[in-house]
């Protein structure tokens, strides 16, 4: 019995262990396989890169040195952005790798083949929130190759991306150790060396070719090579346990800027020796500039013009010191300099200011780039007297032709009237001076010839007057006409010096109609006078006017006339 119960026992557990494992099979059977390209570890001879989203959760040691080997962007909002790097890095080699990636969730897995022949892929895939990048090369034989020369080739071409900068870059570059010995330049440093000493021998460490030079300040070198004198922009960079220093070439804008002090001084020197009283405003109409004449014409302390007085503020100043023009109103005075200061702006300020003592500045606002006004005060007090007795002597001498008997009138080289007294409008009752439409000698030969008897005299004064004026003041033309009413004129054209004619028409007696009642005396001296037309023997040089009736009361009661000219035209 016991071993009946036993084999029971034994055949129902080996039954039971059958179908569990009859089970088990089926399980393993019916359960998913895991996928084969999403590894729980990653291969260390790749370069895989795992990203969730746009963080870098892992990568394998490869694609950590190649990270290491790629520059940061400096302007990136993340600096250590895993991600922007790397799509720096294969946007060289695939252009559209940014779009690609974009659009990988939604296609599930993707392969790229680099163009040209770098020979270089990419596979990616998306699952469940990550995404997997993995790089290979064509031509490597493995994985370790290629993660290899990626690193490479990315060392390769920063490398010659430095040495092209260093070798073309516009300046000398140069590095010392704690020694301060040479122990690394650029070409443009070895070039300079060999240009300034030709037989030197370049050996490590090179000689240093700023050991002599005079710093000019902390960032200026000057390097004195055959008289000639070189100047560097000098700058100095600590790296661990050696200097960087770089020296860049300034030699034209040290020229420049000698240039412009030179220039500076040389127009310094020029308004401090004007004559002309020199204020340089600004925009906001502050004094910047000044020269020792306007302290010496106005007498304001050059301390308070060195404190940069305001425009109003100087203009307060000058009417202090009794520099300008009394006002009779004190409100019309401020208004004035309001007014002033726009004419300044506009460039249309130009005015004569007659101050106390007889002295007169003539002052001249201009406007001056940015805004800026100059004023120029110039001291015209000698010119402005001349210009008063100049007018004083010319009034003069129109006083002492108007207060001739005789007619005068003079024309220019090109027969326009100049002046004209007052005994000639009274005689051909016209004034040439004031009629615009004149036409000069030729429209008075006309007027005179209107009014005479005929004869050729006319004919041989337009002749006169058109002749070369070689003859100076000698050359003149004298005859005697007679006029329609019956007066006897005598009249002498004169060439004077500078070639101005003039024409002097003078009185000399009546025709007489019977000759029968003419005084034999007034006979024999009308008869000299055409006989002999020279006007200035008549009765041993007194005015032959004299012989002449006295004048009417009407006459004697007018009033003098100013002698008129051609410039009077202007002035009215």
């Amino acid at each position: 019995m016991p071993y009946a119960v036993l084999l029971a026992v034994t055949i129902v557990t080996s039954a039971t262990l059958v179908v569990l494992g009859v089970l088990a099979i089926l399980a393993g059977a019916l359960r998913p396989r895991p996928r084969g390209d999403t590894p729980l570890s990653l291969p260390e001879s790749e370069a895989v890169f795992i990203f969730r989203d746009e963080v870098l959760i892992d990568c394998s040691d490869k694609a950590r040195h190649l990270l290491d080997t790629l520059p940061a962007d400096p302007d990136a909002a993340r600096p250590d952005d895993a991600l922007d790097r790397l799509l720096r890095y294969l946007a060289a080699h695939f252009p559209d790798i940014s779009t690609d990636l974009a659009q990988l969730a939604g296609k599930g897995a993707l392969t790229l083949v680099a163009e040209g022949d770098s020979g270089m892929t990419l596979s990616a895939r998306f699952h469940k929130g990550l995404t997997r990048i993995h790089l290979s090369d064509t031509r490597a034989e493995g994985a370790l190759v290629a993660l290899d020369r990626l690193s490479f080739e990315a060392l390769k071409s920063e490398v010659e991306t430095l040495r092209k900068v260093a070798r073309h870059v516009p300046a000398l570059v140069w590095q010392t150790d704690r020694a301060s010995k040479v122990v690394w330049a650029n070409a443009g440093y070895i070039a300079r060396l060999q240009s300034a000493d030709p037989g030197v021998v370049l050996t490590w460490p090179l000689p240093a070719l700023f050991e002599r030079s005079r710093m000019q300040g902390p960032d200026r070198l000057a390097l004195e090579v055959g008289g000639q004198t070189s100047w560097f922009s000098y700058a100095r960079i600590a790296l661990g346990a050696r200097d960087m220093h770089i020296a860049t070439p300034i030699d034209s804008a040290v020229q420049s800027e000698a240039a412009r002090q030179e220039t500076l001084q040389t127009l310094t020197r020029t308004f401090a020796s004007l004559q002309i009283g020199l204020a340089l405003f600004d925009a906001e109409r502050r004094l910047q500039v000044f020269n020792p004449a306007l302290v010496d014409m106005t007498g304001l302390e050059p301390l308070f013009l060195a404190a940069r007085p305001s425009f109003e503020q100087v203009l307060y100043a000058l009417r202090e010191a009794r520099m300008l023009p009394e006002p009779k109103d004190f409100n019309n005075w401020r208004r004035e300099i309001i007014e002033m200061e726009k004419a300044a702006e506009s460039g249309a300020y130009s005015q004569e200011w007659c101050l106390e003592g007889g002295r007169t500045f003539h002052v001249t606002g201009r406007p001056q780039p940015n805004g800026a006004i100059a004023l120029f005060i110039e001291d015209v007090t000698t010119e402005a007297a001349l210009s008063r007795s100049f007018r004083s002597e010319i009034e003069t001498v129109h006083k002492v032709l108007d207060g001739l008997s005789d007619g005068i009138i003079a024309f220019s080289l090109a027969g326009q009237t100049l002046l004209a007294n007052d005994a000639y409008t009274r005689l051909w009752q016209a004034d040439p001076c004031t009629d615009l439409a004149d036409e000069g000698l030729a429209q008075a030969i006309r007027l005179w010839s209107g009014q005479a008897e005929p004869t050729t005299f006319w004919a041989r004064l337009a002749e006169f007057a058109s002749a070369p004026s070689g003859g100076g003041a000698t050359a003149r033309l004298s005859a005697t006409i007679v006029l329609r009413d019956g007066a006897m004129l005598g009249i002498t054209a004169r060439r004077l010096t500078g070639g101005t004619l003039m024409i002097v028409f003078q009185q000399v007696g009546l025709r007489a109609a019977q000759p029968g009642r003419v005084p034999a005396a007034e006979l024999a001296l009308q008869s000299e006078l055409v006989q002999s037309p020279d006007l200035s023997r008549a009765t041993g040089g007194a005015p032959a006017l004299a012989l002449l009736a006295p004048a009417s009361s009407e006459e004697r009661s007018r009033k003098t006339r100013s002698a008129r000219h051609a410039g009077s035209r202007v002035r009215v």
